[in-house]
């Protein structure tokens, strides 16, 4: 089942400089992994950058759902 787009949120949105900090080192690194992957230059220390664009509000980010919720269904075996 998708998650609908309702739970996604901004990162302008986000209550106090502790989630901000999270939100933004989680981002830094999915800049720095596409830096990798792509030889893109970010024009700046990819943590600075990501700090900045999660002030900005360009930063999506989603609250984890309880874990035994997001465990998939595990199918039947077929061989019997």
């Amino acid at each position: 089942m998708l998650e609908s787009e309702k739970d996604v949120l901004r990162s302008s949105n986000i209550p106090n400089k502790y989630e901000l900090i999270i939100v933004a080192a989680k981002e830094a690194r999915r800049l720095n992994e596409l830096s990798r992957q792509t030889g893109l230059d970010l024009g700046g220390k990819v943590t600075n950058v990501a700090l900045e664009e999660a002030l900005k509000g360009n930063v999506l980010y989603r609250y984890k759902t309880d874990p035994d919720e997001a465990k998939p269904e595990l199918e039947e075996s077929a061989e019997e």
